[in-house]
């Protein structure tokens, strides 16, 4: 059921991206419809305006029908400009956004650059009268229609900019909240494994004094050891951890050969390979790294587990970016379906029955936030080739 909701995760994200859109245009069109609607009733209006100017005019002098123009529609806000020919100059004009409105106070070309522009939108009326043209009135978008044009950008950046808040405060809450579920299980388990370690280091003292073998004792300490470098790595989750330049060619080698050692006992003939290109140097955790690394590893040795030759190989090189080190743990396992690539290091997804899905989580944890590296599948085809690739900031190779 828990991997169900990741397998849909994605359809979800882009249902509702979708479904956004659709408003958007939804919204759009609906605005356009109105403004369509206005500038019908504009055209309406100045049309029956137009009847009422030629009508008026008791002749041909353009001064005069300008000055009639001029007192009939005193009171109208639509944009106009009245002109003898459709490009011919302009011989009056209102509401254009000029202070004088008469020909000779002002540049005309400044005028004519408007009416071209509303003729762009909006084609001139004529003023008729008897059969004749006596001129056009050219007219533009009142304020309400240009408002409402952009309107919708407003709306949809203001809401836009209110979910992308939103967002960003619902992710640092849910970030915050993640980093103190990690931090109080990491610090609970190192407090419960500190308890029976300190008891055990005190039996392993009474054996070195029984008659029990120097193999069997070693073999003991060795797990105990291990025991506490687990808690101690779990210790540092939550805290500062501390950076050392560390040699990775030797930290690869010592995880190489823990899983060697327990490859016969899981029962698995499995070939486990590590080759370097190089020797490179890092500012890392040691005890944080190297649990990442087995981790990845152990993964790709339970995915190689059905394969006939199993095979898994590690890889140190130089990156492409300077100073930048690559190790690639590779495997010829049942591999990673492309579109869970990013889920696979999410918290809670797991193709495991018993599985937790913290493994990976935890990986990308350490070697992003706390590295400021990165860890990412990098390719994947079932039962040939799967790649799970660290990017560390290197010193340098020999």
């Amino acid at each position: 059921m828990k991997n169900k909701i990741y397998n849909y995760s994605g359809g979800i994200k882009k249902t509702l991206v979708l479904l956004a859109v659709i408003l958007i245009i939804w919204l759009l069109l609906y605005t356009k419809s109105l403004v369509d609607s206005l500038r019908k009733e504009t055209e309406g209006f100045l049309k029956f305006y137009a009847e009422v100017y030629a009508k008026a005019a008791t002749d041909y002098n353009m001064e005069d029908f300008s000055f009639i123009f001029d007192q009939i529609i005193k009171r109208i806000s639509v944009p106009m400009i009245i002109s003898q020919e459709k490009s011919s100059k302009p011989t009056a004009w209102r509401n254009i956004g000029l202070e004088k409105e008469q020909p000779s106070e002002i540049d005309t070309s400044k005028v004519e650059e408007i009416m071209r522009e509303m003729d762009r939108v909006n084609d001139p009326i004529p003023l008729k009268y008897n059969g004749y043209i006596l001129g056009y009135i050219h007219y533009g978008d009142t304020d309400l229609i240009k408002r409402l044009r952009i309107f919708p950008y407003v709306e949809i950046t203001i809401v836009g900019l209110f979910i992308f808040l939103g967002y960003l405060g619902f992710h640092f809450i849910r970030s915050s909240e993640k980093r103190s579920i990690w931090v109080g299980m990491a610090k609970e388990t190192a407090h419960q494994l500190g308890t029976p370690l300190t008891s055990l280091m005190g039996w392993v003292e009474v054996l070195e004094k029984e008659n029990i073998s120097d193999e069997v004792r070693g073999e003991i300490k060795r797990d105990l050891e291990r025991l506490k470098k687990v808690a101690n790595r779990f210790s540092q989750i939550g805290s500062k951890p501390v950076f050392e330049e560390c040699d990775l060619k030797e930290l690869i080698e010592e995880v190489i050969d823990y899983f060697k050692k327990r490859l016969p006992q899981l029962g698995k003939e499995i070939s486990l390979d590590f080759k370097a290109k190089g020797a490179f140097k890092a500012m890392i955790n040691a005890d944080l790294f190297t649990w990442s690394l087995e981790n990845v590893v152990k993964n790709a040795i339970d995915s190689v587990s059905g394969v006939k030759e199993g095979k898994v190989r590690i890889e140190l090189k130089k990156g492409k970016a300077d100073r930048e080190v690559v190790v690639d743990v590779i495997d010829n396992g049942k591999g990673i379906l492309k579109r869970n690539f990013k889920n696979v290091f999410r918290p809670g997804y797991s193709t495991k029955k018993r599985g937790w899905g913290l493994g990976l989580s935890l990986v990308r944890r350490i070697i992003e936030d706390y590295h400021k590296g990165k860890v990412f599948v990098k390719e994947s085809v079932p039962g040939e080739r799967t790649v799970i690739r660290f990017v560390l900031k290197g010193r340098g190779s020999k």
